[in-house]
């Protein structure tokens, strides 16, 4: 791939410590910073100053289309008990045309905080999707 062309978002691996790694759909988490607002009453200027807060990372959904019987989302949801989690740090890795990676995103301290399944519609004839919402603490990105 030319080093000008944009990645191309179809092809890529999670690693998440579940037997089976076939993805459909990722999405990562959004990052998103609070601004402090700051302004001292002596200060010669009617504006404020804004100042850089803390990193906020929003959730990570995975998908991937339910085979029975693997039910390992269902039981890593069941394992927070009592303000406790199982926590896992999930790799996702977009990968070339050679299966190489060429980004990586190193999500920290994930835990199950929903899980969903698709709708069940005699009139459609679709696959049974599941979802898990995971928490995520820190996230890294490398490229090579």
């Amino acid at each position: 791939m030319s080093a000008h062309q944009p990645h191309q978002s179809f092809h890529f691996l999670v690693e998440a410590g579940f037997s089976r790694i076939g993805f459909t759909h990722v999405q990562l988490p959004r990052m998103e910073r609070d601004v402090i607002r700051y302004r001292e009453g002596s200060e010669p200027v009617d504006s404020v100053r804004q100042l850089p807060g803390l990193l906020h990372l929003g959730d990570c959904l995975l998908q991937r289309g339910v085979i029975p019987p693997d039910n390992e989302f269902f039981h890593w949801m069941n394992t927070v008990h009592f303000g406790l989690a199982e926590r896992r740090d999930i790799v996702v890795n977009l990968l070339n045309e050679q299966h190489q990676p060429t980004m990586t995103w190193r999500l920290r301290n994930t835990f199950p905080v929903g899980l969903e399944w698709s709708p069940l519609d005699a009139q459609c004839s679709g696959v049974l999707i599941e979802t898990l919402r995971l928490s995520v603490e820190s996230m890294d990105l490398q490229a090579p």
